[in-house]
């Protein structure tokens, strides 16, 4: 068996040993590690930007997606101490999670030579974790919806998200659908944050109940529609980080987008599923996409809105309210 070399650089003023570069983690692309290495390097400062002081959760696959596939919450043993972190009760139990934290170039590669691809992070940062930095809803194409049918309902989706005063932001998931968020600022808390990302669900539901399903059960939704999940607020829930690659065939990222690409896919007929165009939005081509065109998020923390209006507007705002705990007068 040929031992494969490992090479040393510097980033950051820390010494990196890089290893295994030539692996193929997308054997049926031909993608190896050192490629997934060399794309993470080179747009290190997006993904460090919108990952920065979340506790994070990695995916990794040390020999490629067709390998044994794990998820870590807890940052891997022998990690160098130069590397943060913040320890947090785990969810539900006595003991302690040590969730890694991403906030340089070099932990981010560091990471990435152990065989993480993908990286998911907390909807909260270090020093507010229990103040939800935006609203998320996850869209979940049925195997039976297409592209333009998930495209219409994020469209439907946007528009009221920003009916109640909320700016709505949209990316691939880097799976089968779309992610779409609207930053916050100001008093909030999660249990406000649920109150907007139910009563926006069932409106979007009430206006598109052919497209749209609010079932959780599989076996119960309509195939044909698109599954709206307005349940991903939540002390340690986590989404994949914008620029984050997935763990499927041909490397996609989950991307940001313009409104007018979702409004283009409104409009087309293709068959099949979602995926297959949204994996266009891979490694090769978000690097290129990013060298044009820059961050499409950049100015995420501009686009934060106060979540009290968008309470106050909304059905038994009274009720609401009372409920979570945010008084105009905050």
């Amino acid at each position: 068996m040929t031992t494969q070399p490992k090479i040393e650089i510097r980033v950051d003023d820390r010494t990196l040993e890089l290893s295994h570069l030539t692996k193929l983690y997308f054997p049926r692309e031909g993608i190896t590690k050192g490629a997934v290495v060399a794309y993470y390097d080179a747009i290190a400062e997006h993904v460090i930007a919108h990952g920065r002081r979340r506790p994070l959760t990695l995916e990794r696959a040390p020999d490629g997606i067709d390998g044994e596939q794990f998820i870590e919450k807890n940052i891997p043993r022998g990690t160098p101490a130069w590397v943060h972190r913040i320890a947090l009760p785990a969810l539900g139990g006595s003991k302690r999670v040590s969730y890694p934290l991403c906030d340089d170039r070099a932990t981010l590669l560091y990471f990435v030579n152990l065989g993480t691809i993908a990286f998911h992070g907390w909807i909260s940062h270090v020093g507010s974790l229990t103040r939800p930095d935006f609203v998320f809803f996850d869209l979940d194409p049925g195997e039976g919806s297409s592209l333009a049918t998930l495209a219409r309902v994020a469209l439907v989706l946007r528009a009221e998200i920003e009916r109640v005063g909320l700016t709505a932001l949209v990316k691939t998931s880097g799976a089968n659908g779309l992610h779409v968020l609207a930053p916050l600022k100001g008093p909030r808390s999660y249990a406000a944050v649920k109150s907007v990302t139910y009563d926006i669900a069932r409106r979007v539901a009430g206006e598109r109940p052919k497209d749209v399903t609010l079932e959780r059960s599989l076996r119960e939704r309509d195939r044909r529609a698109v599954y709206i999940d307005y349940r991903q607020v939540g002390r340690g829930k986590t989404i994949a980080l914008p620029y984050s690659v997935r763990l499927r065939d041909g490397a996609p990222v989950s991307t940001p987008l313009h409104w007018g690409e979702v409004e283009e896919f409104a409009g087309m007929r293709l068959r099949g599923r979602p995926a297959a165009t949204l994996a266009r939005f891979n490694i090769t081509a978000v690097r290129a996409r990013l060298a044009r065109h820059g961050d499409l998020w950049a100015h995420f923390e501009r686009d934060a809105r106060e979540i009290a209006p968008t309470l106050a507007s909304l059905t038994s705002a009274h009720e609401m309210l009372h409920a979570t705990g945010i008084a105009r007068r905050e």
